[in-house]
């Protein structure tokens, strides 16, 4: 059996990134789905700008930093075992995380959890956004060639999302708490 040498490993990474590259400048740059990443972007900056509950500021912010950190653990782990990818990305960097991961998915789950605080009304919340996101939202990064499933469904999104809401949630009452004693 032959084994593959780690030096083959990077080899292949290094044609990759130059392919992405090249793919990226002829393809994606400038592109009318790049102008709308960047335009989401944008327009996520600004709403967060004004509805963002000031006096929990930290908090909030905290809950959204989290929510960064778990998307992007998934992201990776989405891309690198071939399950999901993003075609168009306004960076050139792969995976790409300013499609939804840095911006988009963060400012919902902040507004979410600095405007629902009580559980039934939370996870009310957090199923709309999660059933929107999954079937709305990437059905539509789907059909602008944004974003693909590749051995993914929208119903396992819906899981995810629903998911990282009740994690989030989870870990902020417990460092609450923690805090408080």
């Amino acid at each position: 059996m032959d084994h593959v040498l780690w030096e083959e490993i990077t080899s292949t990474r290094e044609q990759l990134r130059d392919q992405y590259w090249d793919y990226w400048v002829s393809e994606n740059v400038f592109s009318y789905q790049w102008w709308i990443l960047i335009a989401v972007n944008v327009g996520c900056i600004v709403l967060w700008r004004f509805y963002i509950d000031r006096s929990r500021l930290f908090e909030v912010l905290t809950a959204g930093f989290l929510v960064v950190v778990i998307t992007t653990v998934l992201d990776t782990v989405l891309i690198q075992y071939v399950f999901t990818s993003y075609p168009i990305s306004p960076t050139p960097l792969s995976p790409s995380f300013f499609v939804s991961t840095y911006l988009v998915l963060p400012v919902i789950y902040m507004w979410i959890y600095q405007r629902f605080s009580t559980w039934k009304r939370y996870l009310t919340a957090l199923l709309a956004a999660s059933f929107v996101s999954a079937y709305i939202g990437e059905g539509i990064l789907r059909v602008l060639h944004i974003y693909d499933y590749i051995h993914w469904k929208s119903f396992y999104s819906l899981l995810v999302f629903t998911a990282i809401g009740v994690i989030v949630k989870l870990t902020m009452i417990g460092w609450r708490a923690f805090e408080k004693s």
